[in-house]
């Protein structure tokens, strides 16, 4: 039977079922008639039809067809709580309607895909529960893979544990029967659908954050699943069938609004390519000043004095050894992004990424009194996110993964290096290496520092000791220093936490 046979059959029901109870001059029968009509004819309104018919189930709320049709007649007062009943129902549709709408009036205007999310998030709290909002593409790996990676994600809560830029195998999770039916799903008891999951790191995820039910649409765009929209409530048993239909409008406009959205942001990023890809290792500060500089970029360093922080994990090798290549970078993508947010705050610049290693460095090109100290309340913030991290990558068969960081000052050549195809900001020099050997030194959780990074903090900074070490490739040992806080206008103490236990 199709969509139309259905609206017709269920027409002629609710029509006998009120023909003995209203008078034939009835206006609601009258209407449900000319929908019948209409639908026969092949040229029916489906909206139209389903608010009439919603009206007559109001009327008569059973709806068995056996008892609707034997129902008693309808008194004054019932026919004035239907019509109450289908005026808010209409209401409420016309408040859908219009936040729909203005999705689209949005994304003419010229605003980003985010900016639309975050309208929706913002614009649909009354109509619709949910707590966290969060949307999802689908792509594929270098390798082959289907992957669908996390692309925006809002909630009225934190920590947001899940975040934009995960990653997870669209084979190994329940996001393929959905792309395969192109139907949304409920599930109302996420902590349940879980235990029967226990391998889902990000329904993991979710229910430590704190969700219970979710509701999730794909994203179809001619007639191919793109990605999908999330929509996820605190409390459990928060989603009916009667949410699935505006769910799936919302869906359906972002669908059709990604590409145009998505290439508006190609133009506007174009235009700003440089900044945005040189923004991703330094401050604003230092990409304005880098980028201010008339002519062509030239080779040549010169010398300055900085601070240079190294960072690496420890036994992250061995340990990713058992992972598919996807998974092991979307780990260390979790612990490298998650250091270089606190880097950049700290206003340090990302000098390198070396497998499951970062360097950074203070004071270039612009130097601060100030750069010792904001490097080790770096270190020490860095030390305290690890258990974020680990939280983040909950799930994956790994072990909870621990950094050792060293710190190193003095002097440096700074400049542009390499040759004129390829040119890389970059210091070299002593201090550099000392900070690496400094760093090879320290064990899971340590901050280690130089005599000369210490000297600059001595007022402000707390350690648990110092010792002299013999270091590879120098000849006499050196004093080091293990750093376990800072005061002054920084006070922040390395935590003891080292994970975030699962729920």
């Amino acid at each position: 039977m199709t969509g139309r046979d259905d609206i017709i059959d269920h027409l002629q029901t609710e029509i006998a079922a009120l023909d003995s109870r209203l008078s034939s001059d009835n206006e609601l029968i009258r209407s449900l008639h000319d929908q019948l009509r209409a639908h026969n004819d092949r040229s029916g309104d489906d909206r139209r039809t389903q608010i009439y018919r919603r009206a007559a189930i109001d009327m008569v709320p059973d709806t068995s067809r056996l008892e609707f049709a034997n129902s008693a007649p309808v008194i004054v007062e019932d026919m004035g709580a239907a019509l109450v009943a289908l005026g808010d129902r209409l209401d409420h549709k016309f408040a859908e309607i219009k936040a729909l709408s203005e999705i689209t009036q949005r994304v003419n205007a010229g605003m980003f895909f985010d900016e639309v999310l975050n309208h929706v998030f913002d614009s649909f709290k009354t109509i619709i529960p949910y707590n966290r909002i969060g949307v999802a593409l689908i792509e594929t790996s270098k390798s082959g893979q289907t992957l669908v990676r996390a692309q925006w994600g809002r909630a009225d809560y934190q920590p947001m544990l899940l975040e934009k830029g995960y990653a997870a195998i669209l084979e190994r999770s329940g996001l393929k029967e959905i792309a395969a039916s192109q139907e949304p799903r409920i599930i109302n008891d996420l902590e349940a659908y879980l235990q029967a999951n226990e391998k889902s790191a990000p329904t993991r995820l979710m229910v430590n954050e704190g969700i219970r039910s979710s509701l999730t649409c794909p994203l179809v765009v001619r007639n191919e699943v793109t990605g999908f929209i999330f929509f996820s409530s605190l409390e459990p048993d928060d989603y009916r069938d009667q949410h699935i239909e505006l769910f799936s409008q919302i869906a359906g406009e972002l669908a059709l609004t990604l590409e145009k959205s998505r290439t508006y942001e190609d133009l506007y990023l174009r235009n700003e390519f440089i900044a945005k890809v040189f923004g991703q290792h330094v401050t604003n500060e230092v990409a304005q000043a880098a980028l201010s500089n008339d002519g062509p970029l030239a080779l040549g360093g010169e010398r300055h004095k900085v601070t240079v922080l190294m960072a690496d994990l420890r036994g992250f090798t061995p340990m990713s050894e058992k992972l598919s290549p996807e998974e092991v970078v979307d780990a260390l993508n979790v612990f490298l992004g998650s250091m270089t947010e606190i880097i950049m705050k700290h206003g340090g610049n990302v000098d390198n990424f070396i497998g499951d290693a970062i360097m950074a460095v203070f004071g270039i090109p612009i130097a601060k009194p100030d750069d010792a100290a904001r490097a080790v309340a770096c270190a020490v913030e860095m030390q305290n996110t690890m258990a974020m991290v680990n939280a983040k990558i909950k799930g994956r068969d790994l072990p909870d993964l621990k950094m050792g960081v060293g710190l190193s000052t003095g002097e440096a050549v700074a400049g542009n290096m390499g040759s004129e195809m390829r040119v890389k900001f970059s210091v070299i020099g002593a201090t550099v290496n000392l900070a690496a050997r400094i760093e090879g030194m320290a064990s899971g959780g340590q901050i280690f520092a130089s005599d000369a990074t210490f000297g600059d903090v001595r007022d402000i900074v707390q350690t648990a000791g110092s010792l002299n070490v013999q270091l590879r490739g120098l000849s006499q040992p050196v004093p080091i220093h293990e750093i376990t806080g800072i005061g002054g206008d920084y006070e922040i103490e390395k935590s003891t936490q080292q994970a975030v236990p699962a729920k």
